[in-house]
């Protein structure tokens, strides 16, 4: 997503005041984080993503860090989705960094692995963020790391097409079966549905799940994609493909192209779009799913956060460095100058983002989302779901034995994975 507000010389001077008062080092409380016993390093190592635009900002929040501490941090760029194996190559030959990031739903990978340590934080700390941010980067119990960005999809509407959005979805449908006209390439309302990361929030509405969550650990034997609630689900979405208000094979190149041309009168969609509309010179705004059936439709959410390697040999330190990244300050900053949605709620409540219309659209959705689920067993998800979902759009099978034969080969599949 681009930048959407940039910073004034004085906001940005007021930020790096901010940033160098913010947080508080082991060393100004006698070493209390470390039992006493970690002496403060002259040097740590972060990996950061290597976006050009999310690793300048990176390393500028690392240069106030170093005027408070005195300890030098060496950002080192390492792409997003590589960083686990190379930690996993790098850390045993004490090559690798203190601070990791990857998105959440590597996470349980990296926990059986080894390669990252729980974190010990108190409630005032982690009750800044939201508590769906929290929950991504919570595994078997335990949190092993604090998140700086969150992603959701919402409704993207042209307000020239769709003045006021629908109180419920129900309305919505309504509104789409009056503006759609296929032979003419015309939608009310548009978004991948065969795709699962798209329409998860319909079965999640009317009760399904993917695993079943009990205090706060995941039971990837309890599997509710063809419980009575996915089924219902999938059989509104066939209603809805039968009636012809989703095309059967449309892509993610067919959902931008339509609503840039003014043909998707709204689209489900995520802030990654946002720049294409606002050049296509598209008036939109952006607001949370509508309700369905009385219910807040929850979206995955997706969430990047920082990591302690376990290999670090100064965690007190990294930890202390890590709640600089995420502090207020840091990711205000971030913000500012990657247009990164931060999953803290002062923020979410600063008038920069909340009086953005189209920033607050997304962290709204994303403040009513439920992460995806960041077991290993996840992976063995996509494949069938996506395929059963396909099959129904198509007319090939019906909801309950696509759900069903997707049900067995993920339990197979998932089976097959712990062998």
């Amino acid at each position: 997503m681009k930048r959407r507000k940039g910073l004034s010389l004085m906001m940005g001077l007021l930020l790096v005041a901010s940033l160098l008062l913010a947080g508080c080092g082991p060393q100004e409380e006698g070493d209390a984080q470390s039992g006493g016993s970690e002496e403060k390093p002259e040097k740590l190592v972060v990996w950061a993503n290597n976006d050009p635009v999310q690793l300048k900002n990176t390393r500028k929040v690392a240069q106030e860090y170093e005027k408070k501490t005195g300890i030098k941090v060496e950002v080192v760029p390492v792409d997003l989705l590589k960083q686990q194996e190379k930690l996993g190559l790098d850390g045993p030959a004490g090559k690798g960094a203190d601070l990791v990031t990857w998105p959440h739903d590597q996470l349980g990978e990296a926990v059986i692995k080894g390669l990252v340590r729980p974190l010990e934080l108190e409630s005032d700390v982690t009750g800044q963020f939201s508590e769906s941010a929290v929950q991504a980067l919570t595994y078997d119990g335990e949190l092993y790391g604090l998140p700086y960005v969150t992603e959701s999809i919402a409704l993207i509407y042209n307000k020239k097409l769709m003045p006021e959005v629908p109180e419920s979805f129900e309305e919505l449908i309504d509104f789409a079966k009056k503006n759609t006209e296929p032979a003419e390439k015309k939608y009310g309302l548009l978004f991948e549905g065969a795709n699962f990361y798209y329409s998860y929030f319909l079965m999640d509405a009317m009760g399904g799940y993917i695993f079943k969550e009990d205090g706060g650990k995941v039971n990837t034997e309890d599997i509710g994609l063809n419980n009575e609630g996915s089924k219902k689900a999938m059989e509104t979405l066939q209603g809805w493909y039968q009636e012809k208000l989703l095309p059967i094979k449309v892509t993610a190149d067919t959902v931008n192209g339509l609503f840039k041309e003014g043909k998707a009168a709204a689209v489900i969609n995520g802030p990654w779009a946002v720049k294409d509309y606002e050049q296509a010179g598209v008036d939109f705004a952006v607001a949370p799913l509508p309700h369905i059936d009385g219910k807040t439709p929850r979206t995955f959410i997706g969430v990047k956060g920082w990591y302690v390697s376990a290999y670090s040999k100064h965690p007190a330190w990294a930890t202390d460095l890590l709640k600089f990244f995420t502090s207020k300050e840091s990711l205000l900053l971030r913000f500012q100058e990657t247009g990164e949605i931060p999953p803290r709620k002062d923020l979410l409540e600063d008038s920069v983002i909340k009086d953005d219309p189209v920033v607050s659209g997304f962290a709204k959705q994303a403040s009513n989302g439920i992460p995806m689920p960041n077991v290993p067993e996840m992976g063995q998800v996509w494949e069938p779901i996506g395929n059963a979902i396909t099959f129904v759009a198509q007319g090939k099978q019906s909801p309950e034995k696509a759900l069903n034969d997707a049900v067995s080969m993920i339990k197979e599949k998932i089976q097959a994975q712990k062998q």
